[in-house]
């Protein structure tokens, strides 16, 4: 995914776009691509919360404390997700300031361009 995307950029910097208002489909692919890859992290990150509070509820009931392990693990889980998190904010902002710095920008380029990657954003991600 990730080399996908890299080639998609390079690709797209060395062939540019044309003045005006044209959007770029490997432009849009790219920020598309990345927008999903964004909202599935988060809803990874929704339900694996969802379920270590499920489970530590369940432990309280029974007043059975975390294990040293189950501890552990959590926090691994939770560095994992931070770290991942961050990669994939910092390669989303990135893009997209490179994008607008070199074909889109103009505030009317930059618009059309937010519609088509909603647009391809609707249509790929589940």
């Amino acid at each position: 995914m990730l080399r996908r995307s890299i080639l998609l950029l390079i690709g797209t910097c060395l062939f540019g776009c044309s003045g005006g208002s044209v959007v770029e489909e490997a432009d849009v692919a790219l920020m598309a691509d990345l927008r999903c890859e964004a909202q599935q992290l988060k809803d990874k990150r929704f339900k694996i919360a969802n379920d270590l509070r499920f489970r530590n509820d369940s432990l309280a009931k029974l007043n059975i404390p975390l294990t040293y392990l189950q501890k552990q693990e959590e926090d691994s889980i939770r560095q994992w997700l931070t770290l991942r998190t961050g990669e994939v904010a910092d390669r989303l902002t990135h893009t997209m300031d490179s994008l607008f710095k070199i074909h889109y920008k103009t505030v009317e380029q930059r618009q059309v361009f937010d519609v088509a990657v909603e647009k391809k954003v609707q249509e790929i991600c589940e």
